[in-house]
């Protein structure tokens, strides 16, 4: 059974994405805007005088293609540009590759991201740090990043990364976790495996190739509800999966603008003005919510 479960997390497959339209509002009204194929992915308003390319990832239960209507981060993102009439072509990569397409000016938005500090550097152009090359939105709803173990095994973990040093960690290739984790990390105090997404990580835990995991709980769950296992595979997965306590962090969420776009304070500037806007009027959290109970 174990080596059945290890070959699900390696070869399970994933639904495509569906057409999903999206609402947004232009004063007193809703207007609901249809997708279309575009390049490699999707496209909204594509005649508008300024499109826009994003990049983001595959990310359950916050954006996925497999998601009903691509997850309420889909939704947002879409909507919010939409209502300061830029046209939105969206295409998912591995995070590695939308990272990398967002630091060379390849894409004009990069998300979902974590806060980046002003020392971080890039993986993609020497001598430049993130910052140097993108810029961050105000923050949106994220959730915690906490260090996952088999359930019943020991860990030495009392709150503080320090108390982890003498454990091998799985990370995710290009993810940003905490400055105080990523920092050991750099400085190889603390060994890892770099996975490339969440649902390898989970593989390399259950294969005992690790002995902890960072990431939010709620994306590993959701990885493992959208693979091609059984149900009686994911519950013995979940099973498995135990959350340390505290946590590392809550995690907010980010949009970032690549000052490659000539255009790129506005472009900020128009993300975090409906960003705010929503927030003022406790939109933000019910709109959330409301595409969180998304059933078609």
């Amino acid at each position: 059974m174990k080596k059945y479960l290890v070959f699900l997390l390696l070869f399970s497959g994933f639904a495509k994405a569906t057409m999903t339209p999206v609402s947004y509002q232009v004063g007193d009204q809703t207007i609901v805007a249809p997708a279309v194929r575009y390049e490699y992915g999707y496209a909204y308003n594509i005649e508008a005088k300024k499109l826009l390319k994003l990049v983001t990832l595959n990310w359950p239960p916050y954006i996925d293609e497999s998601l009903c209507n691509n997850g309420w981060l889909f939704q947002l993102t879409v909507k919010l540009l939409l209502q300061k009439g830029y046209g939105v072509h969206i295409e998912f990569l591995p995070w590695a590759r939308a990272l990398r397409a967002a630091e060379l000016g390849h894409a004009d938005i990069l998300f979902p991201e974590y806060f980046i500090d002003n020392n971080v550097m890039s993986e993609n152009q020497p001598n430049k740090t993130r910052n140097d090359l993108m810029a961050l939105s105000s923050a949106i709803p994220g959730g915690n990043l906490s260090l996952v173990a088999l359930n019943g095994s020991h860990s030495n973990y009392d709150g503080s990364v320090e108390s982890i040093k003498d454990q091998i960690i799985g990370v995710v290739r290009a993810y940003k976790n905490t400055p105080e984790l990523d920092k050991l990390i750099d400085s190889k105090q603390i060994n890892t495996i770099v996975a490339n997404n969440e649902f390898q990580q989970i593989h390399l835990l259950m294969s005992l190739r690790v002995d902890l995991i960072v990431a939010d709980f709620d994306v590993l769950i959701a990885s493992i509800e959208k693979s091609a296992a059984s149900e009686k595979e994911k519950q013995q997965m979940k099973t498995a999966l135990m959350v340390l306590s505290p946590p590392l962090g809550y995690k907010p969420l980010y949009y970032t603008v690549s000052k490659a776009n000539p255009y790129w304070q506005e472009i900020l500037a128009d993300l975090n003005n409906e960003i705010k806007k929503m927030k003022e009027h406790g939109a933000l959290s019910s709109y959330i919510e409301e595409k969180k109970q998304c059933s078609s």
